[in-house]
């Protein structure tokens, strides 16, 4: 079995919210360039189209039984670079910004087709459909300045809440060609940050974002994905003035898990905007991801 693992910016990734053996543990460590308007807050987009984003992410999972159903609880720890060719304040010379981002706790339910099982018994478990509910809280941890309009961190908190579901194709969990189709929707509630640039409070639309995964198993140890992400939603309101930037955009993207010795795995994914209107996140993003499962 090759685990995913959840990506903070852009979208989860495929195969997340499959069965694992019971007990899993996951680490893993996660790079990711973004050339956007988009960095490391992805419910906001920048007035920078060419923002330039290097983000390194650890992320620790644990598996758990309750009540003979998979539970997953998750912590992300973000921290990254951004550089923005017109200057983190209108008008000033090129500059960046480093620092640790905003830290995310998380939460998954199995269910419906979610049995925590040992890993003799996963292995050979008749694949099907499976339903999730999945709670993200982002907290305010992230370097931000009120001085800035380019920030690591959002300086807010947020919600997300979805449902991840997955239907599973093969002979078993354990097979090496099975094949899985994934749709996860899901809505992020945004606090107000009290501290924006130039103004004394923001607020934030709930973002509706859609996520979707076709993958395939090519060969032991090597799975494939296509990727899909739309959002729409998340129009902002400034000193109580609503600034009719309300999103929508479409990226499509792929993804090749290979295994690798001692339960490591490589992830490589890509991905680009495709379709958006004028208030949308642009751009493309590449990510590798390294991790372990025991």
């Amino acid at each position: 079995m090759l685990f995913a693992t959840p990506v903070m910016a852009q979208d989860d990734g495929a195969r997340l919210y499959m069965l694992a053996p019971k007990d899993t543990t996951i680490a893993s460590v996660r790079v990711h360039s973004l050339h956007s308007n988009v960095g490391t807050d992805t419910g906001t987009v920048s007035d920078d189209p060419n923002l330039n984003t290097t983000l390194v992410v650890f992320q620790f999972v644990q598996e758990f039984e309750v009540g003979r159903q998979q539970h997953m609880a998750f912590l992300v720890v973000p921290g990254s670079r951004i550089h923005s060719e017109v200057g983190l304040v209108p008008g000033g010379p090129p500059d960046s910004v480093t620092g640790l981002g905003d830290v995310q706790l998380g939460y998954v339910v199995g269910l419906y087709g979610t049995p925590s099982l040992p890993a003799a018994d996963y292995a050979v478990h008749p694949p099907g459909l499976a339903v999730n509910l999945l709670g993200k809280l982002f907290l305010p941890t992230g370097k931000y300045s009120d001085t800035r309009t380019t920030n690591i961190g959002a300086n807010r908190f947020a919600v997300r809440l979805g449902v991840p579901i997955v239907y599973a194709i093969g002979k078993g969990m354990g097979d090496p060609s099975l094949t899985t189709i994934e749709l996860m929707p899901t809505v992020t509630f945004y606090g107000s940050n009290d501290r924006p640039y130039g103004a004394e409070r923001m607020t934030q639309a709930p973002l509706l974002i859609v996520e979707g995964h076709l993958t395939r198993g090519l060969a032991k140890g090597f799975w494939a994905s296509l990727d899909m992400l739309w959002r729409r939603g998340g129009e902002t309101e400034v000193d109580g003035v609503k600034s009719d930037n309300s999103q929508q955009a479409l990226s499509l993207g792929v993804t090749g898990v290979v295994a690798l010795p001692q339960r490591w795995s490589l992830r490589l994914s890509g991905g680009a905007v495709v379709s958006r209107n004028e208030h949308g996140p642009n751009g493309w993003m590449a990510r590798a991801i390294l991790g372990t499962a025991f």
